[in-house]
């Protein structure tokens, strides 16, 4: 995964690696859609943040 590719980042910075076949006017779209993606992780105990910084738990 990005995450594990980049180790913890920005949702800014995850979407460039993840989204970086689609347009750049797309990333916001992209970035919601990440968002949400990633606190379905940290609900299930598997990412955190601190201070908008994304991160997997191991």
């Amino acid at each position: 995964t990005a995450m594990q590719a980049i180790g913890p980042a920005s949702i800014e910075a995850l979407v460039s690696v993840v989204y970086a076949d689609v347009p750049v006017g797309l990333h916001p779209v992209a970035r919601r859609s990440l968002l949400a993606h990633l606190l379905k992780l940290q609900a299930d105990g598997r990412a955190r943040v601190d201070a908008e910084v994304w991160a997997l738990m191991h």
